[in-house]
């Protein structure tokens, strides 16, 4: 199965240029069978989306979600939910996969946590949390200690990730490694993805296959 770990579509992630609609044919269109759906998720993305008319920011995402999923699966594409979270202590990005919404409306001060009291909680809970673009400009490399594993193919073509310098990173540290196209426009779209044999159909079967490293990772990488 041919899954994409990082697209942001318009509505969630105020810089996502794509309609629910358009992200998902175009994913379906390049044969995907799986896309994770990784919408910004922090408080600016909460403040702007309140100071616009939204209501009830924790409820709406993952209503945005389940609409991402009736629209995939007339498309024959399998659409999970993901988070891109970012902390208010600074600008870093993590990739969230296995957060449940359970847990986001229990946990009121998740955006002011941090990646170390983040770290414990995914551990406890079975999240997986990685660093995205760890070493793309405006990012701080935290202790690895905190990660499950950092993002060391982004094919975003606007930045320069350092693809290598992340890869030689994850290397050092044992980290678990993981891709994604970081979609936000028609041309970022399908340029990165993971391939595996086991069967995908939830957001459980990806923690396992994630957890376990049972893919590789295949795409067009490039620096900014």
């Amino acid at each position: 199965m041919k899954i994409e770990l990082h697209a942001h579509s318009a509505g969630f992630s105020v810089c996502g240029k794509l309609s629910l609609e358009e992200l998902i044919s175009l994913y379906s269109a390049r044969k995907y069978d799986v896309l994770v759906l990784t919408n910004h998720f922090n408080n600016i993305s909460k403040g702007y989306y309140t100071d616009n008319g939204g209501r009830d920011y924790l409820q709406d995402y993952h209503d945005w979600i389940r609409r991402a999923q009736k629209i995939g699966a007339d498309n024959h594409l399998i659409v999970l939910g993901g988070y891109e979270l970012r902390f208010d202590e600074n600008a870093n990005d993590y990739l969230v996969f296995g957060m449940t919404e359970e847990f986001t409306h229990s946990c009121p001060d998740l955006f002011t946590m941090g990646p170390a009291a983040f770290g414990d909680v995914a551990r406890e809970n079975g999240f997986l949390f990685y660093q995205a673009h760890p070493f793309r400009n405006g990012m701080t490399v935290i202790d690895p200690k905190y990660l499950f594993g950092i993002e060391v193919q982004n094919t975003h073509p606007n930045h320069d990730s350092r693809n290598d310098i992340a890869l030689a990173w994850a290397e050092k540290h044992s980290l678990h490694k993981i891709a994604g196209s970081d979609c936000h426009r028609t041309e970022h779209a399908g340029t990165s993805a993971i391939v595996t044999d086991d069967q995908i159909h939830d957001m459980a079967d990806l923690v396992e296959c994630l957890k376990n490293d049972r893919y590789t990772i295949i795409g067009e990488p490039r620096q900014g």
